[in-house]
């Protein structure tokens, strides 16, 4: 498959690019995972700030309308998954986590990262869970945090993460593993999914029966990351020059951590805004409260800087996510 550059392109110090005649060109990435309900919306907003980007999936749907996303088909749990996008400096993996058995250490993610390497890759970006820090987790989250969960999502993460971080010392390769909340935001391809994002849910359910049914207790505890917010802390980490062998942890998440009611009510009032109904929410029935936890992000902000942390923004574009499905209209009529 012909990619976005042709020319043999050489990686400079903050991980753009340039010709041979000294002129500067994005750097390519690949998203693996690309059309996933965080890699999407990354494959856009990557291409938006100026990068070459490839989108890694099995499918060749749905499809990008931007001509800036190069599709690459490739299925990185096939054993013989063929070749990979050559020329991406830096990878951002995305995996859709659903079979532990599937995402087990020396298998995929071994295979996949040696491809990329092979491929010219020196910089990869794994896309983690702050649930490997446990199905209920509680007090202070650093990064330091023992890792323990039986949840089998936050499992296979975790075992994913010890692969990756292998990966940077037999490889040579600059690995940074990002621990991150519940993501909530638009989704370009929402309309086309079968499963959806869990905001997605609440204010589908909140539109269209003007009820909101929440499968946990109402004080359960959940950090919220808008994607606005995830999307600026991942540049940093795009620019820098690689360092061979190098390991970074980072937990990226929201300022505060709040609660699935607290979710719920946001919702319910975007909805209703937009129809000028009452929305309902039910909840199970808890006799005491859920424990709370706090995900600190003091590492990733000392980074990446102060970023938008909008979750009335992200969740006011999940709306129009779920109007333009329901009325058949682009987003863009969404919005007016």
């Amino acid at each position: 498959m012909t990619l976005l550059v042709a020319l043999e392109l050489m990686t400079d110090v903050i991980g753009n690019q340039h010709d041979g005649s000294g002129r500067n060109v994005p750097a390519t990435v690949a998203v693996i995972g690309g059309t996933g309900h965080v890699g999407a919306a990354l494959c856009q907003f990557l291409t938006a700030r100026g990068n070459q980007v490839v989108s890694v999936s099995r499918s060749d749907r749905p499809a990008f309308d931007d001509p800036g996303i190069e599709r690459f088909r490739v299925d990185v749990l096939a054993r013989s998954m063929g070749p990979l996008p050559t020329k991406a400096h830096s990878a951002i993996i995305c995996p859709w986590v659903q079979d532990a058995g599937d995402f087990a250490p020396g298998s995929w993610i071994d295979r996949l990262v040696t491809g990329l390497v092979e491929s010219g890759t020196r910089s990869v970006v794994y896309l983690s869970t702050m649930w490997v820090y446990g199905d209920s987790p509680t007090g202070l989250l650093t990064e330091s945090t023992r890792v323990g969960t039986t949840n089998p999502y936050g499992a296979a993460h975790a075992a994913n993460e010890v692969a990756v971080e292998s990966s940077a010392q037999s490889l040579g390769i600059d690995v940074t593993i990002f621990r991150m909340a519940n993501l909530v935001g638009p989704d370009p391809f929402f309309g086309d999914r079968e499963k959806i994002s869990f905001a997605h849910e609440l204010m589908e359910m909140a539109v269209t029966e003007r009820r909101i049914v929440l499968r946990s207790p109402a004080s359960t505890p959940r950090n919220m990351l808008p994607r606005t917010l995830f999307h600026h802390d991942i540049e940093p980490f795009l620019d820098r020059q690689p360092v061979e062998g190098r390991v970074e942890i980072y937990n990226v998440g929201g300022r505060s951590t709040s609660t699935m009611m607290d979710l719920a009510v946001r919702t319910a009032r975007i909805a209703e805004q937009h129809h000028g109904h009452m929305v309902e929410i039910a909840h199970p029935v808890e006799s005491t409260p859920q424990p709370g936890f706090h995900l600190d992000t003091s590492k990733i902000r000392s980074l990446a800087g102060p970023g938008m942390d909008d979750l009335i923004g992200e969740l006011s574009m999940v709306l129009q996510d779920v109007v333009a499905c329901a009325t058949g209209t682009s987003v863009e009529g969404a919005r007016k």
